[in-house]
């Protein structure tokens, strides 16, 4: 028996380093249904509710088999795995069932081979027809048993969305509230400064009273006893009354109240247009169109949950935004010029990238934002240009911009194309250097394409504040050789190191992943094969 234990432990050893589909792949522990139940991450790995607290680090969580990042829901805990469920709860029974098959219990003695054989002798009377129809009475009954857990699941999460815009309106809520407060306590320092201001206008109005009492004794007055008296009470009198004068031009309007006031108002008019917008919006919007009634909950969730986004909608990756994300359906929307144009925001390993825009209109029910809520007007940021030639799938070039520099300004309006053009479909334009150090290529010519367009989009280019290198990664400005021509807006990208020391005066980013790919660029036989097949900025 020691043996045979020994061997067993051995033999569950195994099976945990090969990965059994009833454990978690990182404590090896075997699901549960209460605390250890298993969870299914967005990249389709499953992993225990254990294993995933312990896994969560500023709100994300890194799949422990691929290494991919997921935020965590808002709900705070990722879906339950209903058919891994199912699965160890089908390979329980069939373990119960062998066990059973292979030793019965003691006890059941002829009783219970007397009942297996009166079972098979009961199946062997029902007709072939009749088994059949049993069968797909199974079938239909595991099929609708599969669809409920497949519903519940659904479900988790609509709870978990609703739980997280639950509590973004309460957030909201508790705003509104704080600017009623704010609202009231304005009002209440306005009726305060009310009732000041009418008090020192009594107080001058009395004054004024004496005055003009002691103005018409002074002119009928006899005696010289009586007009030492007046002079006396008239000193007394104007002295009251420039000191009230005195206090009112020093003491009105108080800045403060004033100011706060102020700023109150325009806080309030700004909440209640938004709302009374908000609410016009609502009621002459036209109805939305129905979903599919085979559609899953999130499915309608999903075709429910489109119009407007905000920046921090799009950054939360909420549950509904990712799914938007995954389905193409999440545009900017960029107006200039009476032309409405959009450009795709896309989800790709983790990072938010913006497209560069385009004529076509988003697809049905698509979500939007302006493209100024998500892409910086200057430096830094990150852009990316992906790159092609025959017989290579476009392939990405991130480079991170410097600090504000105009040749940097205008290469972010080159990778959204907010001005008109863009670098899409531009060619590099030739390789100075070609194999020795300081090799770097050229391109951004969306004017001809040709390399004889100025290709300035913003002027005064070289007025910027720029650093000098000859680094392998640098990007700079490109000038003409011709000192007369003028301004030139296109780009180098150096692909090799410098070795005197020298280097360009003009760099204004530098490649942060793929410089490999415009080596391989530099390389290709005709270089003006390569082109830009998409650009855009890195969110």
């Amino acid at each position: 028996m020691e043996a045979a234990g020994r061997g067993g432990r051995r033999q569950v050893k195994k099976m945990n380093t090969s990965g059994s589909p009833a454990e978690c792949p990182v404590c090896m522990t075997g699901y549960d249904g209460t605390v250890q139940r298993p969870r299914t991450l967005p990249c389709g790995h499953t992993v225990c509710t254990l294993c995933i607290d312990q896994l969560k680090v500023q709100g994300r969580v890194a799949c422990p088999e691929c290494r991919v990042s997921h935020a965590v829901p808002e709900g705070g805990q990722f879906p339950v795995s209903y058919a891994v469920e199912a699965l160890i709860r089908m390979m329980r029974d069939a373990e119960v069932a062998a066990a059973a098959e292979a030793s019965p219990p003691p006890s059941a003695g002829e009783g219970k081979g007397a009942a297996a054989a009166a079972g098979k002798k009961e199946a062997a009377g029902l007709s072939k027809k009749m088994r059949s129809f049993l069968q797909e009475q199974e079938a239909t009954l595991v099929a609708a048993i599969t669809a409920c857990r497949e519903a519940q699941s659904q479900l988790d999460q609509y709870q978990t969305t609703l739980a997280g815009w639950r509590e973004r309106q309460q957030q909201l809520e508790d705003r509104l509230l704080g600017l009623v407060d704010q609202s009231r306590s304005a009002r209440e320092l306005l009726q305060q400064e009310e009732s000041r201001a009418a008090a020192k206008e009594e107080e001058l109005k009395k004054g004024e009273q004496g005055m003009q009492a002691v103005l018409e004794t002074l002119r009928t007055l006899t005696t010289e006893q009586e007009a030492g008296a007046v002079v006396t009470e008239m000193f007394r009198c104007t002295g009251e009354a420039e000191q009230a004068v005195e206090e009112c031009r020093e003491g009105f309007p108080d800045a403060s109240t004033v100011t706060t006031a102020r700023k109150v108002n325009e806080a309030s008019s700004a909440a209640l247009e938004a709302v009374q917008a908000a609410l016009e919006t609502l009621a002459t919007e036209e109805p939305r169109p129905q979903a599919d009634p085979d559609s899953t909950v999130l499915d309608r969730l999903h075709l429910i949950w489109t119009g407007s986004l905000t920046a921090e909608d799009l950054r939360s990756l909420t549950q509904p935004v990712r799914r938007l994300l995954e389905a193409g359906r999440v545009f900017a929307v960029h107006q200039a010029e009476g032309q409405r144009r959009h450009a795709r925001i896309s989800l790709e390993a983790g990072q938010l990238c913006l497209h560069a825009l385009k004529d076509l209109p988003p697809p049905r029910c698509a979500a939007t934002l302006q493209v100024s809520e998500v892409v910086p007007p200057s430096p830094p940021c990150t852009v990316f240009l992906d790159l092609s030639w025959p017989g290579s799938a476009p392939r990405r070039v991130q480079i991170r911009l410097s600090p504000d520099t105009p040749w940097g300004r205008q290469f972010i309006l080159l990778c959204t194309g907010q001005r008109g053009p863009s670098y899409v479909n531009t060619r590099l334009l030739g390789v100075v250097k070609k194999g020795e150090a300081g090799e770097y290529v050229k391109g951004g010519d969306y004017e001809s394409n040709d390399g004889k367009g100025s290709c300035v989009l913003l002027p005064g280019l070289g007025e910027g504040e720029y650093r000098k290198s000859g680094r392998a990664g640098d990007v700079c400005g490109v000038v003409w050789t011709d000192p007369t021509r003028g301004e030139c807006g296109r780009f180098g990208i150096n692909t090799r190191d410098r070795q005197d020391g020298g280097g360009s005066p003009r760099v204004f980013g530098e490649v942060v992943d793929g410089l490999h790919v415009v080596a391989e660029a530099a390389q290709h036989r005709d270089i003006k094969e390569v082109t830009v097949a998409d650009c855009g900025v890195v969110l």
